[in-house]
């Protein structure tokens, strides 16, 4: 077979701690379950219209033409692993899987992948933690505009043989997004709640009279931000029934940072907001900030 050069995203999805399986129910039995896992996933696989390249001891490689389909794959993945299938009514100790997604250039041949971005996914699945879903800022980006998926800032990363830092982020998954809407509405005190934004001496409430703004890098936005990393329109924040979310619609995506929480990245999706902290648009936060730049907003809300 030719060989051809393809971009594609690409999913690792490899089972947590599978030595304990073997150590806990013996080779023969152990083997069975991880044969039924490894099944289960690569059914899944097709059933988002990806294929199968290869398993490889106790995890699959697969690759996607779409992003999309991949993300959804990785759920449907770890919501069938909650099921237990596997069990079949043994005594079976908890098993999970961790997956790492990203989405670069590939070398395809003979039904095999290689290249800098197959090694990039095995450093991002490594990276994860067992039920976790972690993706780079490259398949973010590949996603489409209407794009709706729940994601949180986690780090940057080195890979061995690749330049440059890798920039991390989760996708938040069915019950953990259960979890994330009864949060948010009790961050709502009351139905009279304001949102106040405050940058560059400029400050500006949302509420029931005004429970929309929009941010952007045009002149029509209610917060102007002028920078070549700013979308025409980038980001909406609306008031629905007191609780507050925001709506990025950009290139480069919106970084939340609570006072009191975990910095969250949103890429053509949504995310509430509560208490204090800041937001900045088009990039992450530095630890030094730019007074100069004018593309951070702080919020309170009161």
């Amino acid at each position: 077979m030719t060989r051809q050069t393809s971009h594609l995203t690409i999913l690792f999805a490899d089972i947590s701690k599978s030595s304990n399986i073997y150590e806990l129910l013996g080779d023969q039995a152990a083997q069975e379950i991880v044969g039924q896992i490894l099944k289960r996933l690569s059914d899944v696989t097709v059933k988002f219209d990806g294929k199968v390249i290869k398993t490889v001891g106790d995890a699959i490689i697969s690759t996607f033409p779409s992003t999309g389909n991949a993300i959804e794959a990785a759920k449907s993945m770890q919501m069938a692993m909650k099921d237990g299938f596997f069990c079949d009514g043994r005594a079976v100790p908890p098993v999970n899987i961790h997956i790492g997604i990203h989405f670069g250039p590939v070398v395809i041949d003979n039904e095999d992948i290689f290249g800098d971005a197959v090694n990039v996914t095995a450093r991002v699945v490594d990276y994860a933690n067992p039920q976790q879903i972690v993706t780079t800022r490259a398949a973010i980006e590949n996603l489409p505009d209407d794009a709706s998926h729940f994601t949180k800032y986690i780090t940057r990363i080195t890979a061995k043989n690749i330049s440059g830092e890798i920039e991390l982020f989760e996708i938040i998954y069915e019950d953990q997004n259960t979890t994330m809407v009864i949060d948010c509405r009790k961050l709502s005190k009351a139905m009279c709640s304001s949102l106040y934004l405050m940058s560059g001496g400029q400050v500006i409430v949302v509420d029931t009279q005004k429970p929309l703004i929009s941010v952007g890098r045009e002149d029509f936005n209610d917060v102007i931000i002028q920078y070549s990393w700013i979308s025409r329109i980038h980001a909406y924040i609306e008031s629905r029934s007191g609780v507050f979310m925001l709506k990025d619609k950009s290139t480069n995506g919106t970084f939340i940072y609570p006072q009191d929480a975990d910095p969250v990245y949103v890429h053509k999706g949504e995310h509430p907001l509560a208490g204090k902290g800041v937001i900045v648009f088009g990039r992450e936060k530095e630890n030094k900030m730019d007074s100069g730049l004018t593309d951070t907003i702080e919020y309170d809300i009161r």
